[in-house]
């Protein structure tokens, strides 16, 4: 609204009409003369919009060079946001503007001087043409963004097709490298090419299960074409790695690296719940060696009669690594230990090669673990009869056992307690096939219940502790498969789980001050060792 002046002040300011004609608002100052100011009634105020009034052509030129100057600003803004079109250095000159052309961002020209009467009407808004965006259709004078570039790799140029890629296979069970490769459903004279390229290499050695071959194929240069085997990595052993590559001639040419080895230290333990197998393979301990073990202590512990759950065990094992982390080998033991009744007796041993001698293993105080007699002639059995007196199973009346008995499935291999001599080897009364070794000194074991004798074993044949001489049957008087096995001495039979009817050797010396500082070493290396790992 604008504020009208007060007539009271100065009468000869005339009235401001509602409706003003043309001529009117064109001289405002001849229309107040030709009134007479003492006659004029006194004034009414109202609200009125400004007169309309034409708009010079100067403003509107100015308003139009403005409107282009802003959309050629807008334009080169939208240019240089463009990730596709090329970026100035800060360094760069301007573009120079060529002479007699207008600038950019015209500048506006410059206001007149202000009219003396405050209600004089303001020049009307311009309305500025739309925006237009880069992406939309240009228009005509109206500046753009460059076309969007397509993608280029680092060079600038673009990116041939993907004709080449690599690919893995795992080997399953049954799995060659013929029938590998025509699976990939590579051409068969080039499978039969890489193949005998690989034999020599190879040295007939099997794929490994689980073992990854890695495949570097060229795709088919056509639909009717076949992939081609351009490179090959394979890893028949964990010390070697084998690399069969294509020449530009289409020849195969293969190449293995040998990898050096270390030696590592790992350590396992674990609880005795139900079967001390079944623990052992809970505490992830590989089964040759926890068949080492056991085999050590099998001189003084009968596994199925002196283990109890929540009896613990232990080992050491020294395994070796290839430089890039690969395991070679399950490892063997360097020390074990093993607790038996609930826990009343351990047993520690140490893995020591003597001067002259084999390597084994020796208790802590130097003694061997090696008897002349195994305490059982087979490995993780169940006892399920012991020495003595007892009702007979099949004749009803109560008689001497004069041994123990195994229960075992058909077949079981039967081991000799000791080296001796077979003094007998045949059908024996109610024994069934029967064995009796002769270990002189007056010892003697004997077999009973045999299912049938081992390749060679007859009377006098030498045999060595631990070899075989029979598999576990339910021949004679017998009520299932099982092992009859009796200790004698003296022509006696005595309890072969509590007789001491054995001897070991203990080591002295210069052989002695050796075994000691190893058991040092043992000790301090073992606890230090980290948990064998997960396979």
């Amino acid at each position: 609204m604008l504020d009208q002046p007060d007539r009271s002040e100065n009468p000869s300011i005339p009235p401001i009409s509602s409706a003003p004609d043309a001529a009117s608002a064109a001289a405002p100052d001849a229309a107040a003369a030709a009134a007479p100011a003492e006659t004029a009634p006194p004034p009414t105020l109202v609200p009125i919009a400004p007169p309309a009034r034409a708009i010079p052509a100067w403003m509107k030129l100015g308003a139009g060079l403005a409107g282009a100057g802003l959309l050629a600003a807008i334009g080169w803004i939208i240019v240089g946001q463009d990730p596709a079109a090329p970026t100035r250095s800060p360094d760069d000159a301007p573009p120079t503007q060529a002479a007699g052309t207008q600038a950019a961002t015209p500048r506006a020209p410059a206001p007149t001087e202000a009219p003396d009467i405050a209600g004089m009407p303001q020049p009307e808004t311009v309305d500025l043409p739309p925006i237009v965006h880069a992406d939309a259709a240009p228009s005509a004078g109206t500046p753009q963004a460059a076309d969007a570039a397509p993608p280029r790799d680092d060079d600038g140029d673009k990116p041939e097709p993907m004709d080449r890629y690599e690919a893995t296979v795992r080997v399953e069970k049954g799995d060659t490298l013929e029938s590998i490769l025509r699976d990939m459903d590579f051409a068969p004279e080039e499978i039969r090419k890489a193949v005998a390229a690989l034999k020599p290499v190879l040295k007939g050695a099997r794929l490994p299960v689980g073992e990854t071959l890695t495949l570097q194929v060229q795709a088919p240069q056509d639909n009717d074409g076949k992939p081609t085997l351009q490179a090959l990595v394979i890893r028949p052993e964990a010390r070697r790695e084998i690399t069969l590559e294509r020449d530009a001639d289409g020849a195969y040419s293969a190449t293995q690296r040998t990898f050096e080895v270390v030696a590592k230290l790992v350590r396992a333990t674990g609880v005795v719940k139900g079967s001390l197998r079944g623990s052992a393979d809970a505490a992830r301990i590989p089964p040759s060696v926890r068949a080492e073990m056991l085999r050590a202590f099998s001189w003084d512990v009968n596994f199925q009669y002196d283990v109890k759950g929540g009896d613990r065990f232990a080992v050491l094992i020294e395994q070796s690594y290839t430089t890039d982390g690969r395991l070679v080998g399950p490892g063997r033991v360097l020390w074990a230990q093993i607790t038996t009744g609930g826990g009343k007796n351990t047993f520690n041993i140490y893995r020591f090669k003597p001067g002259r001698g084999a390597e084994f293993f020796y208790y802590g105080n130097g003694q061997s673990v090696v008897k002349s007699l195994l305490r059982t002639p087979m490995g993780l059995n169940r006892l399920s009869s012991g020495f003595g007196m007892r009702s007979h199973p099949i004749l009803g009346f109560t008689a001497m056992h004069s041994g123990v008995d195994f229960a075992a499935p058909y077949g079981t291999p039967i081991l000799a307690a000791g080296a001796g001599t077979v003094a007998q080897a045949g059908p024996y009364a109610g024994y069934g096939n029967y064995v009796k070794i002769d270990h002189g000194g007056g010892i003697a074991t004997a077999y009973g219940h045999m299912a049938r004798y081992a390749p060679g074993i007859r009377p006098g044949a030498r045999v060595h502790q631990g070899q075989v001489v029979g598999f576990v049957g339910s021949t004679g008087m017998s009520t299932g498969p099982h092992l009859h096995y009796e200790l004698h001495q003296k022509g006696r039979p005595v309890n072969p789980l509590t007789a001491r009817a054995s001897q070991r050797t203990g080591l002295a010396g210069k052989n002695l001050e050796r075994f000691r500082a190893l058991v040092a070493r043992t000790d301090r290396a073992r606890d230090g060792a980290e948990l064998i790992a997960t396979r």
